[in-house]
């Protein structure tokens, strides 16, 4: 199912200036990059791994 908008008021060049906020947007982008420094992602593909190791054996 589409969602269609009609009629929505247009942006100005003001208003789409003053959104911008590309310090957000790096730090976004680094802390989707870090994830995997997170202990529980190794501890999560760990015990994936050990679990499909003995589940196949």
């Amino acid at each position: 199912m589409r969602k269609i908008l009609f009629n929505q008021k247009e942006l100005s060049s003001n208003e789409i200036r003053r959104m911008r906020d590309f310090d957000l947007v790096l730090k976004k982008v680094q802390a989707q990059r870090d994830f995997w420094k997170n202990p529980w992602f190794f501890g999560t593909i760990g015990f994936a791994s050990i679990l499909s190791f003995l589940l196949f054996i």
